[in-house]
């Protein structure tokens, strides 16, 4: 195949064939918003071939890059895949034809039946098996946090159900936890500690999950002598890339003695050679082409296949799953039993438009549109057991009497078709396991998310809020008066409203950072698109809870008298993280702006 370039090959578990992915590269620079539908040159796809050579098969077509391919233990493969749809937050411009988010999706070894598995709204990367049979990978999460240091280690079944993190989704370094495989003879990890701006590539790790699902207590550092790339530092004289273990003290990897070089530029193309590392630091070389980089290296030898674990998916098709919550209390800290009432659920929205923050759908940085779908019932012992649409990726906040949120999810999650899963509280110790006592949300009927005023249509500052400080506000905050230069109109400005503006620009650092001591100054406290806020703090220092605009509001401010059904309008903005339109689209917005009812959009 001379007229490409194939990545991350993987061995199957009897050692008799190799599936990897392939893209074919046209003579010149390749124009990506030139690309046909029906045409493969300059797309990434799966193929298999055996070990001898023979037999070599394309499985995957279309205008779609399908990376990352292992095989399953059920002979299936899983790999990543631009099929999602969807565009990253965070960067974009010229390549407005083709997709940039990565997620998680399966196929049979002949490519049949292929199907998402993941409906997160970032990237995800690097699949493979754990010796349980689960499939490990690399997700990049930033909903409401800084866009750069998380990429770190998740797991699922290989039916895509009950997606849970490894290790990192609250740790800020290494910044990326990628080509993770699983040691032989043991429960450990090895992976490549990599930069997020430059190539997979910077110091080998070890994890241990036993130790904690965050901190570095959880890391030992196989090279030392390199630090965490970015994370550390962006001096990186040589590099490794691609560990696969045989053993905890062995390893075949990559290796280069040049530096790491970040983006734009690029890495040498000689520079990667196949070493066999020790943990000791010593390091022999066993191949090195004096042209081309070499790397992934694996034994051409069978190994012992994990199990095979029966599918949570339902064969109907169903459009809803069920989730169980056994204690929102375990992991909210001191909180008095009976304070939240219920679960927000909110509905993420994949970014439709191809450039960063344009058009922007709040003032911090690379936000998501959101639909708030409603609430669920939160009973006296802390349980709750509801029905959520399937294959929609979605976060809670729990909620305290006034519909303030307690505690915010920072991350998505999502159910297969027909499937039902459980967790056991809010932000809890995931090692431990819950008593013996039966939950009282299992002793009745299941819930169904009621819509209330957002009827699960996306998220409209001009709807839901506007009319509320239309009726109370701008009599006072007006053109005409505009008491304390607050102008609480619903006059258009900068893309937002003068309210919008007036409510949320008090503080230049929101737009950038996330600031702690300064929090409680704001009138809408919220999250910055590049804070270092690892977990929620909670009870209320963000959102509506810590808000100056509803605390002055609650206490009577010039004689104004909000309903309840008001005030959880502006809670519900607030901890939405304020943001102003519920799509990307900037038809769409438009519309938000005039205060019409938009649908939400067909990408999910």
């Amino acid at each position: 195949m001379a007229d490409g370039n194939i990545l991350e090959p993987r061995l199957s578990f009897d050692g008799q064939r190799i599936v990897f992915s392939f893209v074919r590269c046209p003579d010149g620079p390749l124009d990506a918003n030139s690309i046909s539908n029906d045409v493969d040159e300059g797309f990434y796809h799966i193929w298999t071939v055996n070990t001898d050579g023979s037999q070599l098969r394309q499985l995957t077509r279309g205008p779609y890059d399908d990376l990352m391919p292992t095989w399953l233990p059920d002979g299936g493969i899983v790999f990543s895949s631009t099929r999602r749809k969807g565009y990253a937050r965070c960067f974009g411009g010229q390549f407005s034809r083709r997709w940039h988010v990565y997620t998680i999706h399966r196929m049979e070894a002949d490519g049949t039946r292929l199907r998402i598995l993941s409906v997160h709204d970032t990237n995800e990367w690097f699949p493979t098996v754990s010796h349980g049979g689960h499939v490990l990978y690399s997700r990049w999460d930033y909903i409401d946090r800084d866009a750069v240091t998380h990429q770190n280690l998740w797991a699922m079944r290989p039916d895509g159900s009950n997606p849970i993190a490894v290790w990192g989704n609250a740790t800020s370094k290494p910044h990326c936890t990628f080509q993770p495989q699983p040691i032989p003879g043991s429960e450990k990890i090895v992976f490549t500690a990599s930069a997020h701006h430059s190539i997979t590539a910077g110091s080998i790790a070890i994890l241990d999950p036993s130790l904690g699902a965050d901190g570095l207590e959880s890391i030992t550092r196989v090279t030392p002598e390199i630090p965490f790339p970015e994370a550390e530092s962006r001096n990186i004289r040589t590099y490794y890339a691609a560990p696969w273990p045989l053993s905890e003290k062995c390893f075949l990897v990559a290796y280069s003695p040049w530096p790491l070089v970040w983006e734009p530029g690029a890495n040498r193309p000689d520079a990667l050679g196949i070493y066999l590392l020790d943990r000791s630091g010593n390091r022999e070389l066993v191949y090195r082409d004096p042209t081309i980089g070499s790397t992934n290296p694996c034994p051409l030898v069978a190994r012992p296949k994990p199990p095979v674990l029966s599918s949570e998916r339902s064969d109907n098709n169903s459009s809803e799953g069920e989730m169980v919550l056994l204690n929102v209390y375990e992991g909210l800290g001191n909180i008095a039993p009976g304070t939240i009432k219920q679960l927000r659920i909110i509905q993420i929205l994949p970014k439709t438009t191809n450039v960063a923050n344009t058009p922007p759908v709040g003032i911090a940085r690379e936000e998501n549109a959101r639909v708030v779908l409603g609430t669920v019932p939160v009973y006296p012992d802390g349980s709750a057991r509801f029905r959520v649409p399937s294959l929609k990726p979605i976060l809670f906040q729990a909620l305290d009497e006034d519909g303030f949120a307690y505690q915010t999810m920072r991350t998505i999650t999502y159910v297969q078709p027909g499937e039902r899963t459980s967790c056991y509280g809010c932000h809890e110790n995931r090692r431990t396991a819950p008593g013996h006592q039966v939950a009282m949300a299992l002793r009745e009927p299941v819930s169904r998310i009621e819509p209330g005023p957002f009827d699960g249509r996306p998220f409209s500052y001009m709807r839901l809020v506007q009319p509320v400080l239309d009726k109370h506000c701008v009599k006072c905050h007006g053109p005409e008066l505009c008491e304390g230069e607050m102008d609480l109109t619903g006059t258009p400005h900068k893309g937002f409203s003068k309210s919008y503006w007036s409510l949320c620009g008090d503080r230049d650092f929101w737009a950038s950072g996330t600031n702690v001591k300064n929090a409680a100054e704001a009138w809408v406290p919220r999250f910055g698109g590049r804070n270092q806020i690892q977990v929620t703090p909670p009870g209320g220092l963000y959102g509506a809870r810590g808000s100056r605009l509803l605390k002055m509001l609650r206490s009577g401010h010039e004689g104004v008298t909000l309903d309840a059904s008001e005030l959880r309008r502006l809670a519900t903005w607030i901890d939405c993280n304020a943001v102003f339109y519920g799509v990307y689209e900037p038809e769409e917005q438009a519309r938000q702006m005039r205060g019409e009812r938009v649908k939400v959009q067909a990408i999910q």
